[in-house]
């Protein structure tokens, strides 16, 4: 990864006259208002203000040009300088964390519950943003989304706090295969089994070619990888809280909370719960299968911060990703190796089988942007974002590029990656992702566009139980800190199959934490699911 930068531009954003209406923290007046030939007021730009932010990952290469395609068409409107600090992944939620807490100044900041969401909200640290959205005066953001959207993502005081952006409510979690090592290896058709991947998987390591089988990122290891696939029971919920799931233990009708088990709880507890939970090796059996397959990943697997670039370099048979970035990698891999080639493997059956009601879901999105409540630029902030989503045109320059230069529009909802796509690269899923202006590429393959297809239906989804249930950690903000500093380590090096004997490490790590505050945490979060029952709750 690329170390700490910064890219800064100026942006002419196009909001006629509308500006004039700000209200809140903007620091701004207004440019008294033109004339033009016959006399008559034009809006004049507002006053020049410069919007810092905090994104992760690598500026594309030819944002620049971006940039400066955006002052051509925005010039006379909104007068805004963009600043943008891009953050290594692993690093990016530190960062965030230690700028709120230094008091930086900045306008917005990619933020997800993955990341330092329920910490830095119940804290006060971000801005309510309910009054942007179904407004007029944000026209961009009323039409690209919907007042449902909106209330699927407030927040547990039912207020909105971050600009949300999702394509589907899930990302398909696949495993990357290059298609050509597949088949010299003698697989004459795709993988389509868990047993076929280690079959390839074998056939990698006995090639004697030095090839890794899977490439993970560290912090990441396998994910969702082998997790099990059962049939969900109402009355036992997972809550996966700073990186830790624990299970809400319900009663059969749904109404009260028996207990609470976090990994490490002691075996006569973890009997109380019905099968597959009754026992801590039954309830996380894909640990084992994670310590078994820890031989096809790198030997310092734990260091690894780049996985795609690891495996686009051929050093890697496969990578652990999502179908988002399909078409995009495919076209990156082909041109980085020749006569390589991209497909992948759909790691659970149900999805893989595109089944309805497969994916449980909270309607919520994964990721987003939020405003520190101490940025003076809230309204300008806001403005540039409602410019972003007026148009398809507007959104598909920051999404894709330049049009003619780095893709083409294929009719309504498809475009066609040109040559110099490699060169913007953009994480939309931190900046441009709207369900309303998806686009497909033209070449996709066939079975990707059916999962696509599959992704983007109602009926593919359904909201299980204690789905909209938000966890504060307001009571037990200090506990909530300590509990996951000292488990994190832990964690990562268990989702990389570092861990063998992981039951005992879990039970001596239990009794750790329990010293850090896990019981109190356990004793919050009964009592905030029994308060969301009792509210009525679902």
């Amino acid at each position: 990864m690329k170390a700490k930068k910064w890219t800064t531009v100026v942006l002419s954003v196009a909001l006629a006259g509308s500006l004039a209406a700000c209200s809140g923290k903007n620091n701004e007046t207004n440019a008294p208002a033109a004339t033009d030939g016959n006399g008559s007021e034009t809006p004049a730009a507002p006053k020049e203000v410069t919007l810092t932010g905090m994104l992760f990952g690598d500026a594309p290469k030819d944002l620049p040009l971006v940039l400066e395609e955006f002052e051509k068409r925005t010039k006379d409107t909104l007068n805004t300088k963009l600043e943008i600090q891009w953050n290594a992944p692993a690093d990016h939620k530190q960062k965030v964390k230690l700028m709120m807490t230094a008091g930086e100044e900045v306008d917005f900041v990619f933020d997800a519950d993955f990341q330092n969401l329920r910490e830095l909200i119940p804290q006060g640290a971000y801005a309510q943003l309910d009054q942007y959205f179904n407004n007029d005066e944000y026209p961009g953001l009323k039409q690209a989304f919907s007042p449902e959207f909106i209330e699927m993502n407030k927040r547990y005081d039912n207020h909105l706090y971050t600009i949300p952006f999702t394509q589907y409510f899930y990302d398909i979690p696949v495993v990357y295969i290059r298609k050509d090592l597949r088949v010299k290896l003698g697989f004459a058709e795709p993988i389509s089994s868990y047993d076929e991947l280690q079959q390839y998987y074998e056939k990698v390591l006995a090639s004697g070619e030095g090839i890794t089988p899977l490439a993970v990122r560290g912090i990441g290891g396998f994910q969702e990888m082998l997790a099990p696939e059962r049939e969900e029971l109402d009355t036992v919920r997972p809550l996966n809280l700073g990186g830790i799931t624990y299970f809400v233990h319900l009663s059969d009708d749904l109404k009260s909370v028996q207990n609470v088990l976090a990994l490490g709880d002691p075996a006569s507890e973890w009997a109380k719960l019905p099968a597959p939970f009754h026992t801590m090796k039954s309830t996380f059996a894909q640990y084992d299968k994670w310590a078994e397959w820890s031989k096809y990943l790198e030997k310092d697997v734990l260091s690894q911060k780049d996985h795609k670039a690891y495996f686009m370099s051929g050093k890697a048979a496969s990578y652990y990703g999502t179908i988002s970035s399909f078409a995009a990698d495919r076209k990156l891999l082909q041109e980085t190796l020749a006569g390589a080639d991209l497909e992948f493997f759909v790691l659970k059956e149900r999805i893989r089988n595109m089944e309805p009601k497969a994916i449980p879901t909270s309607y919520k999105a994964n990721n987003s942007l939020a405003i520190p409540v101490s940025s003076k630029n809230i309204d300008r902030t806001m403005k540039f974002f409602d410019w972003l989503f007026q148009s398809r045109e507007n959104h598909d320059l920051f999404e894709y590029g330049i049009e003619g230069k780095h893709w083409e529009p294929v009719g309504e909802n498809q475009l066609k990656l040109l040559d110099e796509s490699k060169n913007y690269i953009f994480p939309g899923y931190e900046f441009t992702w709207n369900p309303t202006m998806i686009r497909l590429p033209e070449d996709l393959e066939e079975s990707a566009r059916k999962y696509f297809e599959y992704s983007a239906q109602a009926d593919t989804y359904y909201a299980p139980v204690l789905a909209k249930f938000a966890f504060d950690t307001a009571n037990v903000k200090g506990e909530f800190a300590n509990v996951q500093s000292k488990a994190d380590p832990f964690i990562q090096t268990l989702k990389a199959g570092q861990v063998k004997d992981w039951e005992a490490e879990a039970v001596k790590l239990n009794g750790e934490l329990n010293n850090l505050g896990l019981d109190t945490i356990r004793s919050e979060i009964k009592a905030q699911v029994q308060a969301y029952l009792d509210a009525g709750g679902k």
